[in-house]
Order: structure tokens, then sequence, then C-alpha cells
């Protein structure tokens, strides 16, 4: 069932308004659909990370961050978000820490931070396969792997957790 959608008018400054409309025909898509891709990527993302100090950097300085640092701190620092930013996300979002709510963070995570691209297929026994990828390299999967571990392990949940270099497969 589609989301229901209400229609209003705004008053946006010229130069945001060109900058949007440059985009829209570079990905081929209306205005109207870009603009509520940015609504809802404040909605679900920003505004709850803007919160706690969020930065935007680069995927390049991030995969660099990583390779300076040993696997047992990326693992450490990987924990600490999970247990501790993530964690107030979801319960400042949802309202409650459950099996539900850490997959609706997984999804928002991935469709709006641009950090990982998720697919997920669910077997006809109701077995989900989350699979996240990436482009960080090896450190970026033993983040990504303690990252995901430490999420489910706060709804009590162990997961069967795999990676390759660019990949983290999750089967819960």
């Amino acid at each position: 069932m589609p989301e229901k959608t209400v229609t209003r008018s705004f008053r946006i400054n010229e130069s945001a308004f060109l900058a949007l409309e440059e985009e829209a025909k570079k990905r081929d898509i209306s205005l109207n659909t870009l603009a509520n891709q940015l609504f809802m990527s404040y909605a679900n993302f920003d505004r709850y990370f803007q919160r706690l100090g969020m930065i935007k950097i680069s995927k390049i300085t991030f995969k660099k961050i990583l390779n300076a640092a040993p696997p047992s701190e990326i693992v450490g620092v990987a924990r600490e978000v999970a247990q501790n930013s993530s964690r107030v996300i979801i319960l400042a979002k949802y309202g409650t820490m459950s099996f539900t709510s850490v997959l609706k963070y997984l999804n928002n995570y991935s469709d709006y931070s641009s950090f990982v691209e998720r697919s997920e297929v669910v077997s006809p026994g109701g077995k989900r396969v989350i699979t996240l990828i990436h482009s960080y390299g090896e450190k970026g999967s033993i983040f990504v792997k303690a990252y995901a571990k430490s999420l489910f392990e706060l709804v009590d949940m162990e997961p069967k957790l795999s990676s390759t270099e660019n990949s983290v497969t999750i089967e819960v």
C-alpha cells in the first residue's frame, strides 16, 4: 500500500532550486521525486544523526582512517558506536529496542547514509539474509561485521555473520 502524500508549496532560494533541478536531471528523476527523497532522508536519518554531532566524511577518508588502525581498535570502535550512538538513535526513533527496530534502523542507515548498500532476501521459511556492501576493504569488513554483531547483541540475538573484502552477510 503506497504511503499517503500531502500537497504543499514552499518558497526556496533560487540557487538551491537550480541546483536541485540540475541534480534531478542528472539522475533522470522528477524534481518532485528528488525533493521527496531529500525530505525522507532528513525525516528518517539526518535529524537523528545531527543531534549526535554527526560529521560527513568521504569514503576514501574513512578507509584511510581504518587502514591506519589495528583490527582490535576497529572492533572496539564499531562496538562502541553500535552500543551507544546507534542505540540512542533506535530508541529515539522507534521507542524500543527490538529485532524489528534494529532491522528498520539498518534499513534506514543503508538507505540514507551512503555508508553501505544493503540487499535483503527472506526465504520461504522466514530466514532473513542481509548483505551489507561497502568499498572500505578488509578493515571495513572488520568494522561493519563488529558493528552489525553489536547491534543485534542489543536485542540478545547472535546472527550468523560472514564477510568478504567488501561485504558482510548477516543471517537471522
